[in-house]
């Protein structure tokens, strides 16, 4: 591996960042080869820039904050969160090393965002409580296995895993999550979609927001509701005046 392109282990560069978890875009870009930190849970993690967004090493936070938790723990939750690592270069993972961020027998290193991390964090070690919504408050949503749906997820309704909480737009029969990704009609303008390996337990992947560019609390809210009865929450409640102006944006 030409090693022309790396810092010495002094000339890294490290910076800190304490910022909310939203993931933006940073401005000015940082240089790929810059290493930052982020304090999560108190505890510093190493941090690099791809494709312009500050990406955490998840070896890390696996060998510090989830300790106490399996591989298979963490994968399995990270799957079900619909988290994607992005797997460093050699370059980054050499980066990676210097900054002791992992063992220099490692051969590849997962990265995800600042805010992926927290939505994994917090669902292990945060407290498994509700979002707070309207009660009559729905969110639009569907998927694309094989003719695809649309229906009314209902927050209200969704009290167990296996709740039957999504009215279908089309025939008002109830599904619960993990059942509606099985369920589809096919309209006129519909095209079959091979199903991507859905099985009963991966509807977080399938099911989606049906508005292409919802609003941030939206979106906050979907997130918390995906993580219910899944080992955790986004443990994040948003204020009454905001869930009136999301029930607006859902309705209006």
């Amino acid at each position: 591996m030409d090693k022309s392109h790396l810092q010495s282990s002094n000339e890294i560069i490290m910076t800190s960042s304490t910022g909310s978890y939203q993931q933006e875009p940073l401005t000015p870009p940082r240089p790929p080869n810059q290493v930052g930190q982020v304090i999560l849970y108190g505890v510093p993690i190493v941090s690099l820039v791809i494709d312009n967004n500050e990406r955490l090493c998840l070896a890390q936070i696996s060998n510090t904050l989830l300790k106490n938790y399996s591989y298979n723990e963490i994968h399995n939750r990270r799957v079900a969160l619909g988290i994607t690592c992005v797997q460093c270069t050699p370059v980054q993972l050499e980066i990676l090393r210097r900054a002791g961020a992992m063992p220099i027998s490692s051969r590849r290193c997962g990265m995800i965002t600042k805010r992926e991390a927290e939505r994994l964090c917090k669902s292990f070690l945060g407290e498994n409580a509700p979002p707070k919504l309207p009660d009559n408050f729905a969110f639009d949503v569907s998927h694309e296995c094989a003719w695809g749906c649309r229906g009314n997820f209902i927050p209200a309704r969704y009290n167990s895993s296996r709740a039957k909480c999504i009215k279908c737009s089309f025939c008002n029969m109830y599904f619960s999550p993990n059942k509606f990704i099985f369920h589809s009609h096919r309209t006129p303008d519909a095209k079959y979609t091979q199903p991507d390996a859905a099985n009963f337990n991966s509807w977080r992947r399938h099911l989606k927001l049906s508005d292409k560019h919802p609003a941030d609390e939206l979106v906050y809210a979907w997130e918390d509701v995906k993580a219910m009865f899944n080992g955790g929450s986004r443990k994040r409640a948003l204020p009454s005046s905001q869930f009136l102006s999301l029930y607006c944006i859902c309705n209006g």
